[in-house]
């Protein structure tokens, strides 16, 4: 009898540890961040030396504005879309959702995927 007390009680306290670990866990961190809706070529300076398309426009190679070089550069360049916010760039999830935002300055809310560096955007709109 007192060995099943004592198993009960055991468990119990496994149990309560359990719950608290749960109710302590740290969710992923929510960021809101404002950058531009770049292509992975320009962002990652494949053919770009200042993270902009600044250079491609100017000489006319893929585009005439940052809309056009970034859909250029996804479309038949193998490019991802990425979020560039000043000298970082991240990538994004839901690559088939962010077309309409190509060359735009937008704010994102997401989460932070540590492991893969990847935002799991949540909410974006387009800046105004």
């Amino acid at each position: 009898m007192k060995d099943t007390i004592s198993f009960k009680a055991a468990i119990l306290w496994l149990l309560v540890l359990l719950l608290a670990s749960c109710l302590f866990a740290k969710d992923p961190a929510m960021l809101t961040l404002q950058g531009e809706i770049e292509d992975s070529q320009c962002a990652y300076n494949v053919h770009s030396r200042d993270h902009t398309h600044d250079a491609m426009i100017k000489k006319n190679v893929y585009g005439r504005d940052a809309k056009s070089c970034t859909l250029h550069c996804v479309k038949e360049m193998g490019g991802n879309f990425v979020l560039v916010v000043k000298d970082d760039v991240y990538r994004l999830d839901g690559q088939d959702k962010l077309e309409p935002f190509a060359g735009k300055k937008v704010r994102v809310t997401a989460t932070l995927d540590a492991k893969t560096q990847t935002l799991h955007v949540l909410k974006i709109e387009a800046e105004r």
